[in-house]
Order: structure tokens, then C-alpha cells, then sequence
């Protein structure tokens, strides 16, 4: 039986139910274009660290006489490439995981995707703190040094 006892605007407005997120065909499309983007730009990073680590190698070998500016030199370079692997492979996971999630309707694929994204943006934000911060502390030491020039030392 019918309850009919309920106020004259029930499931109107605000109330109405709740139709879902819809995925349009031009949707995937974009999904598709913005994933083949990220495993380029994935792709172009590795090689990048590739570059890195060969220069950490050749680096590190002429270096070498040099003793402790070689060690210095090396643990530079490893610490590059190892900031542009975190960013590299959370770009690179979106990009394999939502290709997956639109070509066969996979909705774990999906979220996994967009959980790399969204690593990478965290990574990449950090980042970009951590070097406002280390600017911070530069310009400090340079106006400090600075005044210490103006008095002589």
C-alpha cells in the first residue's frame, strides 16, 4: 500500500535521487588523450633519469682523484634521479591504469589511476614547497652574507 502521508514537495528539488556520475563517450575520449600525454611525458622523465645516472657514473669516475668531491658529486646525482623517479612513475601508473580503465570499463583501473594522479600531484606539490622554502633560506643567507661584506668580516 501506498504511504500517503508524505509532504506535497517529497522528491523534489534538492531531494531528488541521485542519477550517478555519467561517463560520456567524449569523457573516455579525454581520458584517453590525457593518459597517451602522461606516458610521454612518463616516458621522456625515465630517460631523463637514464641521463642522470650515466652522468652520476661518468661523473663520479673523473671525479674520482678528487676523493670526497666525488662522493659529494655522486650522492648529488643519485638524489636527482631519485626525486625524478617518484614523479616519472606515478605519471607512468595513471597513464598504464586509466588506458586500462577506458579501454576495457575498468572501474578498479579507474580509481588506482586516478590514485597515482593524485600521488603525483601530492610528490610534484611538496616539491615545489620544498624549494620555495630552500629559495627562502638562500635569499636569508645571501642578504646575511652580504651585510657581513659591508662590515668586513
Amino acid at each position: 500500500m501506498e504511504d500517503l502521508n508524505q509532504p506535497l514537495d517529497a522528491g523534489l528539488g534538492a531531494e531528488a535521487p541521485d542519477q550517478g556520475l555519467k561517463i560520456t563517450d567524449e569523457i573516455r575520449a579525454y581520458w584517453r588523450e590525457t593518459a597517451n600525454w602522461a606516458l610521454f611525458i612518463s616516458v621522456l622523465m625515465f630517460i631523463v633519469i637514464g641521463f642522470v645516472m650515466i652522468g652520476m657514473l661518468f661523473g663520479g669516475y673523473a671525479a674520482m682523484s678528487e676523493g670526497v668531491a666525488s662522493i659529494t658529486l655522486i650522492l648529488i646525482f643519485f638524489l636527482y634521479g631519485l626525486v625524478l623517479f617518484f614523479p616519472a612513475w606515478y605519471y607512468y601508473k595513471f597513464s598504464s591504469l586509466t588506458k586500462q580503465a577506458v579501454n576495457f570499463g575498468d572501474n578498479n583501473a579507474l580509481e588506482d589511476g586516478f590514485d597515482y594522479l593524485k600521488r603525483f600531484y601530492r610528490f610534484v606539490g611538496i616539491l615545489v614547497i620544498a624549494v620555495f622554502a630552500l629559495y627562502i633560506v638562500l635569499i636569508i643567507f645571501g642578504i646575511s652574507m652580504m651585510g657581513n661584506m659591508n662590515r668586513g668580516f
